[in-house]
């Protein structure tokens, strides 16, 4: 029998199905296997025109039928990248959890999973530029339970495991919990309402903003002198604090219109300078570092068929340090346009400029720009 899942498997991943396949389904025993094929190229500001692996990944669940309404699942995510640097080809696990569930009560899993938070935002339709979110959104030890819709109202709670070790620095535990409410307001008209709340303890350690190039002066094997440059880390040591993060965001959609807004926070206690802020993941702004955040996105979505849309955003973000003498200010906006080519393959185009400005006691003192361009292509199966 194992063999039999393992041939099904290896078939499953190597066929070109439009859909998750369902390799095995006897005595209440489901197992699928499915994923997508997500590719990027980008010209962002300080780069060459890229080609990136945004996220490819195959997924392997699985479900047991324990009767009664119970069941059992386990869930495994397999990606090609380095913590999202963008290359091909390196194979890490970057989900896998299990747990239960009953009808009608909801779900509860344990493992390397995205929390519930990770659903609050509301507002962000982009596939890579957009998001304002400051609460935990995932983890590498969580416990997550999932409730039922009752009336259209779900609850999340979430626990965040710290390191077993004490004396490690980094994180230790902490908790979430998340609200989603969904309305019908007509026909084809729903108002949405989310909101989340996370709080995580942090030792006395150090976070790594980036990297830099530092010249260091040397000899060579003739005894002449020498220049070579070298990246050395960009570190920031902190002391024990707790990092409070919320979200709140509503969302009106009727037909082929959407507008919602998000709105987010964090910040950390102890006077503790900490948060590092940018537009986003691939910004080519170097990050700062805030005793606290605050972030506003509007966005606005329309569906000009049954294949694609057409969506914008804005957003606003402020930065300040624990005695308000450093600041800092973001606006960006961002378009884009998808296609659906077919139900499982999609293709986008999107792109963005934003200018962070900062301030020292009321002073400016910089302002950068940041612009990127990126055509994308998924394939789901």
């Amino acid at each position: 029998m194992k063999k039999t899942l393992v041939a099904l498997a290896v078939a499953a991943v190597a066929a070109t199905s439009a859909n998750a396949a369902v390799v095995y389904n006897q005595d209440g025993t489901k197992v699928e296997v499915g994923g997508s094929l997500r590719l990027l190229m980008t010209q962002y500001k300080g780069e060459r025109t890229d080609l990136k692996n945004k996220g490819s990944r195959v997924i392997f669940k699985g479900t047991q039928d324990l009767g009664d309404g119970f069941s059992a699942l386990g869930n495994v995510e397999i990606r090609f990248e380095d913590d999202g640097d963008g290359k091909f080809g390196k194979v890490q696990t970057k989900r896998l959890y299990a747990g239960f569930a009953k009808d009608g009560i909801g779900q509860l899993t344990f493992g390397r999973q995205l929390s519930n938070l990770d659903d609050s935002g509301l507002s962000d339709y982009t596939y890579n530029l957009g998001g304002v979110n400051q609460t935990q959104t995932s983890g590498e030890k969580v416990a997550r339970f999932r409730s039922a819709s009752f009336a259209g109202l779900e609850l999340g709670l979430d626990y965040f495991f710290g390191d077993k070790d004490k004396a490690n620095d980094g994180n230790k535990s902490g908790y979430g919990a998340s609200l989603f409410y969904t309305l019908a307001l007509a026909e084809n008209t729903t108002l949405k309402f989310n909101a989340g709340y996370s709080q995580l303890k942090f030792k006395k350690g150090s976070v790594t903003l980036g990297q830099e190039k530092v010249k260091v002066v040397g000899t060579d094997e003739d005894g002449d002198s020498t220049d070579v440059t070298v990246l050395k880390d960009i570190k920031v040591n902190f002391n024990e604090h707790k990092q409070r993060a919320f979200i709140v965001g509503t969302e009106l959609a009727s037909g082929p219109f959407a507008i919602a807004v998000d709105y987010s926070q964090v910040k950390a206690t102890d006077n503790v300078n900490v948060v590092a802020y940018h537009s986003n993941s691939d910004s080519s702004i170097r990050p700062e570092l805030y005793n606290r955040i605050r972030t506003l996105e509007v966005g606005l979505k329309y569906n000009y068929s049954d294949n694609g849309k057409v969506y914008g955003e804005y957003i606003w973000g402020k930065g300040n340090s624990h005695n308000d003498d450093e600041i800092c200010k973001l606006n960006e906006f961002i378009l884009g346009v998808d296609y659906k080519l077919h139900k499982n393959v999609v293709t986008y185009l999107e792109g963005s400029t934003a200018k962070l400005k900062k301030e020292h006691k009321g002073e400016e003192y910089s302002s950068e720009r940041d612009n990127k361009v990126g055509v994308g292509l998924r394939v789901f199966f």
